[in-house]
């Protein structure tokens, strides 16, 4: 793939990707403002911390994509890319919690 054709590629990926996080955030936050909420009630509920919820998440999808890259099939109703997609969002909900645990210090 040729740079530009690169850029405009990836560039498309991070418009979905935003989209995503947008339409899925709202399911998760149940109306609240912290985009961490649904991380912060389940790590509650079974006692671990947030960041730990959200690294089962993106692991989950990093098995997935492993397991495409391995075998070369889709194992799932959801294509390759909306894993990878996700996997992504899941790495910038966690770069945020980090984020917000430095800043609490």
């Amino acid at each position: 793939m040729k740079v530009p054709d690169f850029i405009k590629w990836a560039e498309s990926i991070q418009k979905e990707e935003n989209r995503i996080m947008l339409t899925k955030g709202k399911e998760y936050t149940v109306s609240d403002e912290d985009k961490f909420k649904n991380f912060k009630s389940i790590a509650e509920r079974i006692n671990i911390e947030p960041q730990k919820v959200a690294l089962i998440y993106l692991l989950k999808h990093m098995d997935s994509i492993r397991n495409y890259v391995l075998s070369g099939v889709e194992s799932s109703d959801e294509p390759i890319m909306g894993r990878i997609m996700d996997a992504r969002n899941y790495l910038l909900l966690l770069g945020g919690m980090i984020e917000e645990a430095m800043d609490n210090r």
